[in-house]
């Protein structure tokens, strides 16, 4: 009954994609540009303690793809669970990338927000240390993907991270409807970290190494 009722409710409802530059010149430059968001929470199911990983990538203002699973194994920290989320985000990234290129446009480094700071200076090797040994490989899976330049991480808040929706329960109403709404694109609005914005204007981003130097290449829509 309550399935019925909601579908008959929301027979019009769709993602939404734009065109217009006011649009997609908000913030910077992101036309046709891929923009991802990935998230964890920490042993978030009861009867297994695993941790739910969510994941959303969206392109000119509405997702193409959005997924939320249960993770396979527990994890003993939020950085290890949140690593093992960046993995389903770089292998989905990784063909996307390539099929945007086959169309004519070409990514470049993709963002991707995170709000895990660990993770964020681990990826970029600026942090190491020994107690990600027993989930080395999704760590060094993490790094080349963004050592060889298709994604980065950009430190977001989770108030700010679209996927946070897909992996716990979000407790205000006003949040959930703010983060759904961007997924679904009827309020394309970009955040833009503190990070991104300093890289924006000098090129040079807060705590960050060459490869986030270079992803400044993709806030300038630069297709050289």
């Amino acid at each position: 009954k309550w399935c019925l009722q909601y579908l008959a409710g929301t027979a019009d409802l769709g993602i939404t994609y734009h065109g217009s530059d006011e649009v997609l010149m908000d913030g910077y430059d992101h036309r046709n540009k891929l923009i991802a968001g990935v998230d964890s929470d920490l042993g978030g199911c009861h009867d297994t303690q695993k941790s739910t990983s969510g994941a959303v990538v969206m392109l000119n203002g509405g997702a193409v793809f959005f997924k939320s699973r249960r993770q396979t194994t527990c994890s003993t920290a939020s950085t290890e669970a949140e690593c093992k989320a960046a993995v389903i985000i770089g292998m989905q990234l990784h063909w996307l990338r390539d099929l945007l290129g086959e169309f004519g446009h070409r990514q470049g480094c993709i963002r991707v927000l995170e709000d895990n700071s660990g993770l964020v200076h681990i990826a970029h090797g600026q942090k190491d240390s020994a107690k990600t040994a027993h989930f080395r490989r999704a760590v060094t899976f993490v790094e080349e993907k963004c050592h060889r330049g298709i994604m980065w991480l950009d430190d977001t808040p989770s108030e700010e991270n679209w996927s946070d929706m897909f992996t716990k329960s979000i407790e205000s109403a006003t949040l959930f409807k703010k983060l759904n709404d961007i997924v679904m694109g009827v309020t394309p609005r970009l955040y833009v970290s503190p990070g991104a914005a300093l890289m924006i204007r000098t090129g040079v981003g807060a705590n960050t190494s060459e490869l986030l130097r270079n992803a400044r290449l993709l806030m300038q829509n630069d297709e050289s």
